[in-house]
């Protein structure tokens, strides 16, 4: 059951694997790894790769989910299906590092492929947010070239990033639906006519 708390879990699953995966040898042992917002792509980290959430949506494919039951038979209101797009931005100095950055991230990513609840736990407080048996799939999805001008137009410093999807987040209901019980008589009450 993904919590009120998931997608924040995401984000910090993001940066801490970043963080502990990347080569040390290659890059250095200071290189900054941080969840972004738009305020900060005014003033951007010198050496760094971050992390952006510029896009959230409710997965259309499969809206309508029916409602949740749980292992002791209580039924909650159906689980909200969302998609995450993130932005992974690699800053250096010099092109060639800040291309090497891209390299090693894009790899990296690809090679995860799917969050498992472990990894997606593992970097916040509460260490139940996601279920045993919950993942979610990481996709490249690249940008349409009118929506990298739209951005560009906008964060004018941005240099060249890599645009993922991650897909089928489910955020589940706390609200427990009420199941009167089975209906096993009926009795008519039928009056009097009276003339």
């Amino acid at each position: 059951m993904a919590t009120m708390r998931a997608i924040g879990a995401v984000g910090a699953a993001l940066v801490g694997l970043i963080q502990e995966r990347y080569p040390r040898a290659e890059f250095g042992s200071a290189l900054e790894i941080e969840l972004y917002q738009t305020r900060n792509f005014t003033t951007p980290m010198t050496d760094g790769i971050s992390v952006f959430l510029y896009r959230i949506a409710v997965n259309a494919t499969t809206r309508n989910f029916p409602p949740r039951r749980t292992p002791d038979g209580r039924t909650f209101r159906p689980s909200l299906p969302i998609d995450m797009n993130v932005m992974i931005t690699p800053w250096a100095d010099s092109a060639q590092r800040h291309h090497r950055l891209l390299g090693w991230v894009m790899r990296m990513l690809e090679d995860i492929g799917t969050l498992t609840a472990s990894q997606l736990n593992h970097y916040i407080a509460e260490t139940d947010t996601f279920a045993p048996d919950e993942a979610l799939e990481i996709v490249c999805e690249p940008l349409a070239l009118s929506d990298y001008f739209t951005i560009w137009d906008r964060l004018r410093t941005l240099p060249t990033s890599a645009t993922y999807v991650l897909r089928m987040l489910r955020l589940d209901s706390d609200i427990e639906l009420a199941e009167a019980p089975l209906v096993r008589t009926r009795l008519f009450d039928l009056g009097e006519l009276q003339q």
